[in-house]
């Protein structure tokens, strides 16, 4: 049995990634990494203001995500099966926008 975190992004409009973190760490991106997204995505300032933009950040360096919206699930314990197949009645919504 173990934990474990579910990341899902929804309405992804652009995406910066590696094949490898180590370790991972996901933050707000910072003002000059969204910037970059934005102009790499083709973002309309107009529409800018809906766009979130993540950091997946590595002591290799940081990828990055930009989309409508995420949720962050905790998937405590369970077989390994069932944390596969991501099921769980301990499953708890950390965040979602």
């Amino acid at each position: 049995m173990r934990d474990f975190i579910e990341v899902t992004f929804y309405g992804v409009i652009g995406m910066k990634l590696k094949t490898v973190y180590q370790p991972l760490t996901i933050a707000i991106a910072e003002p000059a990494q969204v910037e970059e997204m934005m102009k790499f995505s083709g973002v309309r300032e107009s529409q800018a203001s809906r766009v979130r933009c993540l950091a997946l950040k590595s002591d290799g360096g940081d990828g990055l995500v930009a989309c409508l919206s995420y949720s962050i699930w905790l998937h405590a314990g369970g077989s390994d099966d069932e944390v596969s197949r991501g099921l769980n009645q301990e499953s708890v919504l950390i965040l979602r926008t």
